[in-house]
């Protein structure tokens, strides 16, 4: 599958599209199949190499999707769900395919695309926080 990735840290130009294996799903994850993934500030702040991540690292927090692959106790979702997820530091959305946590992500609503629903899981904490901190 294909993979923004950073194998330096710099400007844009040391983003690079690489094909890299097909993730694989522990018990209580998924696969899902990316339709869309936001960009958010923390993108940049990785590719310039202001965070502490490793190398190579594949950009991009925020996604939206359906699932592919199950893993055995992810028994709440199917083949075919849209979900839309904020991914931790271990893992990147700027790819085909990703795995997230089945407890970690949140059915699509019909009503909002996947390019609208991957940009709410940063925006919407962003508001909660506003309103409640």
């Amino acid at each position: 599958m294909k993979a923004a990735r950073i194998h330096a840290f710099g400007g844009p130009e040391v983003v690079s599209i690489d094909q890299v294996p097909l993730p694989q799903p522990l018990d209580d994850e998924v696969v899902l199949r990316v339709r869309a993934a936001s960009v958010n500030p923390i993108d940049y702040k990785i590719r310039e190499g202001s965070t502490s991540e490793t190398l190579p690292v594949t950009l991009g927090r925020d996604v939206s999707g359906t699932v592919e692959i199950c893993g055995t106790r992810a028994h709440t979702l199917k083949k075919g769900d849209s979900l839309f997820a904020m991914l931790g530091h271990d893992r990147g959305g700027n790819a085909e395919y990703v795995v997230v946590k089945a407890t970690e992500a949140a059915a699509k609503p019909d009503r909002l695309s996947h390019v609208e629903a991957a940009a709410v899981p940063l925006a919407g904490i962003t508001a909660w926080q506003g309103l409640f901190d």
